[in-house]
């Protein structure tokens, strides 16, 4: 969809991101998830760390988790306690 959007082919735009951004397509998705997800952390501490991690498109509690903790060396929870425990 994001192809057709800015008209390129698929490959076209695959390229165009891997060139950009050092990564793939789906790593890039990845990673704004998981910046959303650590917004979304902090700004509503009363979300479950699941509905956090569904709202930002991730499949299951699983995916979410191992996903985050790839991407900051920490789970979610810790995550959370941590920034919400800074000044």
């Amino acid at each position: 969809k994001l192809a057709e959007l800015v008209k390129l082919s698929s490959h076209q735009l695959s390229e165009l991101i891997n060139t950009q951004f050092q990564m793939s397509f789906s790593k890039l998705v990845r990673q704004f998830r998981i910046d959303a997800a650590k917004a979304m952390l902090i700004a509503e501490p009363r979300a479950s760390v699941l509905s956090v991690g569904m709202s930002v498109g991730f499949s299951s509690q699983s995916n979410f988790y191992a996903a985050f903790k790839e991407l900051t060396g920490i789970v979610p929870g810790q995550y959370r306690k941590s920034s919400s425990s800074q000044p």
